[in-house]
């Protein structure tokens, strides 16, 4: 065993660490090991002891042998597991580096000092980013941000509403916005503060007034490329393209929260996404018979603005002419639907 001498007395070095370990596999809690065997328990008589209810008095023994790492159980009704696999009472599991495993509530791993230390892990850029907000003067990340989301909330709102509107109209629209927003933020901030222990409200208000004023850019822009262009496509997909926006905020919240698990969470978040724009799609089928909810572009800039060359009147009357089937064969349905429905409350 190595050891150093500090003033005259010998200081063993430590042979190897046992780490305590989150449910997402961050360390709470490391022990030295100077000698083998280690006992670990509930017991004042264990070398480890861990408050764990699920735990024996003496549940578990450490030691290394000629095979390597050895876990050998106790006496205990619960065992441990090793990866899926249960080590009852009285059997012996040998462990692979630095490999987590299980006795009652608690995880472990056993780091080895022969071992060699892994790299270093380069940050994902969303921590790099986190990192340097934390530090940064408030006013340089939320209030520009903020100050451009209140002009455009407000240039949204003088084009919806009436020349004279009163000033008190735009007041109170501003205020319930911003307490949605501020809500909004607030909801993730707690959830940032069960799960990392920080409360984060400022990262939280920058992802949505950031998220927010790309949701709000597409919203206008679209129906706007789809007058210019010609391509309707581009005006009726907005709400689906909108609501990706929405997804993409809450993965960038829940990432925040929970950033061992990113590429869990995008996923899970895709997932419900194509679940949702493919029910949308259905519901519009069955109600309007067409996939989107839109009928017609709703933006009417000045004619200069358009791209698209200009169609004849006669092309708008045989597209027309068109319908006329589609239309009648719709209310025939309908018509049959109605009769059912008398019937069955006669």
């Amino acid at each position: 065993m190595d050891s150093s001498s500090d003033n005259g007395r010998r200081i063993e070095a430590p042979i190897a660490l046992i780490e305590r370990l989150d449910r997402d596999g961050h360390v709470l809690q490391s022990t030295l090991v100077y000698r083998w065997p280690i006992k670990i328990g509930r017991s004042f008589e264990a070398d480890m002891v861990l408050d764990d209810p699920h735990l024996a008095p003496l549940h578990a023994e450490l030691d290394v042998s000629e095979q390597g790492l050895q876990l050998r159980v106790g006496e205990t009704i619960n065992g441990a597991m090793v990866g899926t696999q249960h080590v009852q009472s009285g059997q012996v599991m040998t462990l692979t580096t630095a490999q987590a495993w299980r006795v009652g509530n608690t995880r472990l791993r056993v780091r080895l000092a022969s071992e060699p230390v892994t790299p270093e892990l380069p940050l994902a850029r969303h921590l790099v980013t986190t990192a340097t907000t934390h530090h940064a003067p408030l006013w340089r990340h939320v209030l520009p941000l903020l100050l451009v989301s209140v002009l455009v909330m407000l240039f949204d709102q003088w084009l919806d509403n009436d020349p004279g509107t009163p000033v008190s109209s735009y007041l109170s629209a501003s205020l319930i916005t911003l307490a949605v927003t501020l809500g909004w933020t607030l909801f993730w901030a707690l959830g940032n503060k069960l799960f990392q222990g920080r409360l984060d409200f400022k990262v939280h208000l920058r992802l949505t007034l950031l998220y927010g004023l790309v949701w709000t850019a597409l919203e206008a822009a679209l129906p706007l490329l789809a007058y210019v262009t010609g391509w309707t496509l581009l005006s009726r997909v907005s709400d689906v393209v909108s609501a990706s926006v929405l997804c993409a905020l809450v993965w960038a919240h829940l990432s925040q929260i929970l950033p061992a698990h990113r590429n869990g969470l995008m996923a899970g978040v895709a997932a419900l996404y194509m679940g949702g724009v493919g029910l949308h799609i259905w519901f519009n089928e069955q109600r309007a018979g067409q996939m989107f909810s839109e009928l017609y572009a709703t933006a009417l800039p000045p004619p200069s603005w358009r791209l698209a060359g200009t169609q004849p009147v006669s092309a708008l009357l045989n597209d027309a002419k068109g319908l006329k089937a589609k239309l009648d064969q719709q209310a025939r349905d309908d018509a049959t639907d109605d009769v059912a429905d008398l019937a069955e409350d006669e």
